[in-house]
């Protein structure tokens, strides 16, 4: 199988993510688990939804934030 995202030969035991024709790999999961968080709509409202608090991919997506921010202030 390969990774939709980076296109690399996974086993099956490398695989993060399978919905449909959809396959993840484990290496790119994290990323893209992030950019599709529904959460992360209200975080870039200013919000701090309880459930981020538990989020093993939080400081990735704190890191998807600040740069989402800085590129719509124009830094």
């Amino acid at each position: 199988m390969k990774c939709s995202i980076c296109g690399s030969e996974i086993g099956v035991s490398g695989i993060a993510y399978l919905r449909g024709g959809m396959v993840i790999c484990s290496k790119c999961f994290p990323s893209y688990y992030v950019r599709n968080c529904p959460l992360a709509t209200r975080r870039l409202r200013g919000e701090s939804p309880i459930s981020c608090k538990y989020c093993s991919y939080k400081p990735q997506c704190d890191s998807h934030i600040g740069s989402l921010v800085a590129n719509s202030k124009g830094e």
